[in-house]
């Protein structure tokens, strides 16, 4: 296909179709399930390439109550529309009131839900409503405390309720107050918790309640400032509690102001930053405070236009101020117009996006504007159907275009064949390195073409198989000692 390529600056293009709208040479719609496309109930109509008109749907086969409709048009070029679809209903007779089924069935169940028609059955007098209906459920085989209940119903069409379900209470039985288990162990750990029973133990006398426990904990070894006490205790029966933690200061020693270090570097960056350390060094004096410190800095090997400064300091202790950054501006000299840099490199790409700079370039002759310039697309290894071609341009200064994309229709590889593009390494099992996105098996007819910017390699310990191959002329593929193929066929 061809595409007239227009500049409107080094760094904005628009694609333009070189021919004439193509006419609408078919109309189809359909209800609800989409046949796919061409199969759906013709539209007669004058071709044009702006149809209006009114359609006829005859609405007699269709079922009362929500439907969809979807329209959408051809061009005579096989491209085909957005289907337009739209929400309707098909209104339901009115007949009167409608008949409510009778209930037939009721049935409960405790705890696990069995199913339905699983469930205990409840005996039931069948009718369209079945108020104040008792239930007797034995709750001798459940243990003592919480349960569910749930009860539904199914009516004779064979359509079930929602669960109603309630939470109740099997009561403890009354054997006087249980008996606690001592505590046998008791433990505190600092800032890191050790892990249960790791942490320090504290001598205590094993009881039910120990109340008014005093733990005497050594601050010394830890540094000032704030930390963490941590305590919990064990059961006989092996439970542990709980912990309780708390936070506590240990003071700073009152020793004065606390020296500020000294700054012993200041650099600074222009736009690109080189990293700590890599900026330009200022000369300085050392010192805590380096108020009205002057920079000069060169602005002729920058371009004319928006730049950035940044500055910072670094201490005797190594530590780096934060960044500070200004923008300025370098004029522009009144010198007429500015000249447009030169376009070095156009690429195109279907699809997938390789990334900038790898694409598929096109050939030109450098210049501030190319203008009709076709461009003829490589569609050899694109499969037949709907794609997007995008195109960008490279100036001589590194500044990409915006991309232009446009769908098409089109492709010459057959849809159930697995075609080698080679488009990111020489592995075959990459799958990104074939048509389909998928690395072939046994039962797919492959096909390996020329020209590609990787040539297929087997390499050692891989299997390759396919059902039949094709190696187009001057195309290579290469088994390395220990690879496989096999073909199938």
């Amino acid at each position: 296909m061809q595409w007239l390529l227009v500049a409107v600056s080094s760094l904005q293009y628009f694609l333009v179709a070189a021919q004439s709208v193509p006419a609408i040479n078919r109309i189809e719609y359909y209800l609800d399930a989409d046949p796919g496309y061409g199969n759906a109930t013709n539209v007669s109509f004058a071709g044009t390439t702006n149809a209006t008109g009114t359609i006829n749907i005859d609405l007699t086969p269709v079922n009362a109550g929500v439907h969809i409709v979807g329209i959408r048009s051809r061009d005579a070029k096989g491209a085909w529309s957005i289907d337009n679809k739209w929400i309707f209903l098909k209104p339901y007779p009115n007949t009167g009131a409608v008949v409510q089924p009778n209930i037939n069935r009721v049935e409960w169940y405790l705890d696990s839900d069995p199913g339905f028609g699983n469930a205990t059955p409840i005996s039931i007098v069948t009718g369209q409503n079945l108020p104040n209906l008792a239930i007797n459920i034995s709750l001798t085989p459940l243990n003592q405390g919480v349960h569910i209940v749930g009860v539904r119903s199914r009516d004779a069409n064979g359509a079930w309720s929602l669960d109603n379900k309630w939470i109740f209470l099997k009561p403890y039985t009354n054997t006087g107050a249980l008996p606690q288990p001592t505590i046998n162990r008791v433990e505190w750990f600092l800032d890191t918790d050790p892990g249960y029973g790791n942490a320090t133990p504290i001598s205590i006398s094993p009881g039910q309640n120990l109340a008014n426990l005093a733990i005497n904990i050594s601050l010394t070894p830890l540094n000032q400032g704030v930390h963490i006490v941590g305590i919990r205790s064990l059961d006989a029966n092996g439970s542990w509690s709980m912990d309780n933690k708390w936070i506590f200061l240990k003071p700073y020693t009152n020793a004065g102001a606390i020296p500020q270090p000294n700054i012993n570097r200041v650099e600074w960056f222009l736009d690109t930053d080189p990293g700590y350390g890599n900026g330009t060094p200022i000369s300085i004096v050392p010192g805590q405070n380096l108020a009205g410190l002057g920079i000069n800095i060169d602005l002729i090997p920058l371009y004319q236009g928006v730049h950035i400064v940044g500055v910072r300091s670094r201490d005797a202790n190594g530590a780096w101020s934060l960044d500070n950054k200004w923008i300025f501006l370098k004029p522009y000299t009144n010198a007429g117009a500015i000249p447009q840099p030169k376009i070095i490199r156009i690429e195109y790409f279907i699809d997938t996006d390789p990334g900038y700079g790898n694409g598929t370039a096109v050939t030109i002759t450098s210049a501030t504007n190319i203008s009709s310039l076709i461009i003829d697309a490589d569609i050899s290894v694109v499969p037949n159907g709907a794609h997007k071609l995008g195109i960008r341009s490279l100036d001589e200064k590194g500044a990409w275009s915006i991309d232009n994309k446009v769908d098409f229709t089109g492709g010459t590889l057959v849809s159930n064949t697995y075609q080698w593009i080679g488009n990111v390494s020489t592995a075959w099992n990459n799958p990104a390195n074939w048509s389909s996105g998928i690395v072939p098996t046994a039962l797919n007819d492959v096909l390996i073409p020329a020209n590609r910017p990787f040539n297929p390699v087997i390499a050692n310990t891989v299997t390759a198989n396919c059902k039949s191959i094709q190696i187009n002329p001057g195309a290579i593929i290469t088994v390395a000692t220990g690879g496989n193929l096999k073909v199938n066929k």
